[in-house]
């Protein structure tokens, strides 16, 4: 089963980690940080063909690897001390539906409407798929780091207030 699998989707998880590496090196992501969102890149396509091997609908087979590698881009930036977008638009990038953009707008010129419509619904699918588990996640991590922000000045306050004696 697992030999199956590799059979099927190395050259896919393969690629897309040299074409994240293409990505980093695109935008001039620092050398050392390249890695990173290499493993990132791998990670999604990974877990997308993971999902789409299990029968998942398209939005959840783009949906769950998008918040899975948001939380890991929001935890390396916390470890690596870096912005988490620099771990997360490469690790990303594997995910972006970019064949079906352009099967989608090959079918508009060629003026097969129906073609067209099919191929618009699944790209927009997955982009909302994507957005949403990367809003999710993020929306996560900064409540929680705001709240730690919240409570630091609370506790300020109140010992100044110890402290002055009132």
């Amino acid at each position: 089963m697992i030999g199956v699998f590799w059979e099927k989707y190395f050259v896919m998880i393969l690629t897309s980690a040299i074409g994240t590496v293409g990505y980093c090196l695109n935008v001039n992501i620092k050398r050392n940080k390249i890695i990173y969102g290499c493993i990132g890149g791998v990670l999604s396509t990974f877990l997308y063909c993971v999902f789409v091997e299990a029968g998942l609908s398209l939005l959840m087979q783009n949906l769950i690897p998008a918040a899975v590698v948001t939380f890991y881009a929001e935890v390396l930036a916390r470890v690596v001390k870096a912005p988490a977008t620099v771990f997360l638009i490469p690790s990303i990038i594997p995910l972006v539906p970019g064949g079906r953009l352009y099967y989608t707008m090959r079918a508009i010129v060629d003026g097969e409407g129906a073609d067209a419509k099919v191929f618009a619904m699944e790209t927009i699918i997955i982009a909302l798929g994507i957005a949403v588990g990367i809003v999710v996640v993020s929306l996560f991590f900064y409540h929680i780091s705001h709240k730690r922000i919240q409570f630091k000045v609370r506790f300020d306050q109140m010992k100044k207030i110890e402290e002055n004696g009132e």
